[in-house]
Formats: C-alpha cells, structure tokens, sequence
C-alpha cells in the first residue's frame, strides 16, 4: 500500500484513541518514503537497509490487515 493509502487506513481505525492515532501517524511519518533516482524507493528514516515499505512499515501494514 502506499504511503498516503496507510495514512488513511490509519484515520478511519475506530479501535485507537486519538494519542494511538497520532503515535502511529508519526512512525508511519518518520519512516515515509522518497524517491531515489538509483534505488527506487527509499526509507527516509531506515539506514541498515532503506529499501521502502522498510520493516517498520511492513510490521504496521500486516498489524492493520
């Protein structure tokens, strides 16, 4: 899913109070992707390995599933 599709999979959970919401938003947020002209799509936040969706964000993808 992209970056913008988990930010709104995020507004509509109805099981997370506003503090969740927000904590979640702003992991979802520091490790937001970007475009890198030799790899593709990188994790602004992830140095070990960048590739984007990194591991955080395929944890809070498969957790929303």
């Amino acid at each position: 899913m992209t970056h913008e599709e988990l930010l709104a999979k995020i507004d509509s959970l109805s099981c997370c109070s506003g503090a969740h919401e927000l904590a979640l938003r702003a992991v979802v947020e520091l490790h937001k992707p970007y475009e890198s002209k030799s790899y593709g799509l990188l994790c602004k936040h992830c140095d070990e390995d960048p590739s984007y969706p990194c591991g955080t964000i395929q944890e809070i993808e498969s957790a929303l599933q």
